[in-house]
């Protein structure tokens, strides 16, 4: 099974003398290269320290190359196919020069009507990155009416060419929601499983699962609502319901613990992610057969959710 936790690496990497033993892991994918502002140009965040610190604890490295969610960044690559050799070529040699084991495809926010120039470009990167014996796999969201977030994917087609489909089973109620909620529910989060595995089969699909939560403020003014969120590790939710005095029950309808408390003249909600949540979501793939999970993002989970993931990964 494919135990995989995504690095994020804004600008520098941290330090692996710092970074403890990740029980039940065996794939990093550090958020390494992205697309640059000039065409096709790739920007490099890549450090061998951690490449050597991850070889040296048993983990493949998966490097995630992003469109940097620009659209029309990513348009001009993926419809000149000059760029597309080049960007391929840059892929190739960075995946050698720091001895990865695999890419990660992170292209999000694309023009729907380039979904066929993905597709394409995915179907000439892949056979060229396992000539070098590295694993392709490639990020999606579950289907849905959002064009760029969603119909700019050919999932039936993109699952043929690349190894493994990561199903970003996350941001049910994203940053910018009008109205509070869970990250993601366990019911809604098998529901994106069953409707993406309408297009991908379960031996290629991979449950993306979150270390992260939300912790929302509902302040209420003449009348209206307005509803802001801070994003929380989980020792950072487990401080704040502690510091507030406030016990989480667990919610049948999202089958994950929540808290309430108003505070003043706001009204504050969040639903929690912790190793309950996390053991159900890994019952999840389980069930459905798939071929592992995957976790945004290294550094929001509580120190037990390692001994929850060496379980499932055995």
């Amino acid at each position: 099974k494919i135990s995989l936790v995504w690095e994020q690496v804004i600008s520098r990497n941290p330090d692996p003398s710092t970074l403890s033993d990740l029980n039940g892991l065996n794939v990093v994918s550090p958020t390494w290269f992205h697309l640059g502002p000039t065409p096709g140009e790739i920007e490099n965040r890549a450090d061998m320290r951690y490449v050597d610190w991850a070889h040296d604890n048993g983990y493949q490295v998966w490097a995630l190359f992003s469109n940097s969610f620009d659209t029309d960044r990513t348009r001009a690559v993926l419809r000149d196919s000059a760029l597309r050799d080049k960007v391929a070529s840059q892929i190739l040699v960075l995946s050698q020069v720091y001895s990865l084991d695999g890419i990660n495809l992170d292209f999000e926010n694309v023009y729907m009507d380039d979904a066929p120039y993905l597709t394409q470009f995915v179907r000439e990167l892949t056979p060229l990155l396992h000539e070098q014996g590295l694993t392709v796999s490639m990020d999606v969201t579950v289907r849905s009416q959002s064009e760029n977030w969603s119909l700019c994917y050919e999932r039936e087609r993109l699952a043929e060419a690349v190894d493994y489909m990561m199903l970003m089973a996350y941001d049910q109620y994203w940053a910018s929601s009008p109205v509070a909620g869970p990250v993601s529910a366990i019911p809604w989060a098998e529901w994106t499983i069953q409707r993406t595995l309408e297009e991908v089969p379960a031996e290629k699909l991979v449950l993306g699962v979150p270390f992260y939560t939300r912790l929302w403020k509902e302040a209420t003014s003449d009348g209206k609502t307005k509803v802001t969120q801070q994003a929380y590790s989980m020792k950072g939710v487990s401080d704040w319901l502690r510091k507030n005095s406030v016990t989480p029950v667990l919610d049948p309808e999202t089958g994950v613990m929540y808290a309430e408390k108003k505070i003043g003249q706001e009204n504050y909600k969040v639903w929690i992610e912790d190793k309950g949540s996390m053991r159900s979501r890994l019952d999840l793939a389980d069930k459905h057969g798939l071929a592992g999970v995957a976790a945004w993002s290294r550094g929001f989970e509580s120190p037990d959710i390692w001994d929850v993931i060496s379980q499932y990964s055995k």
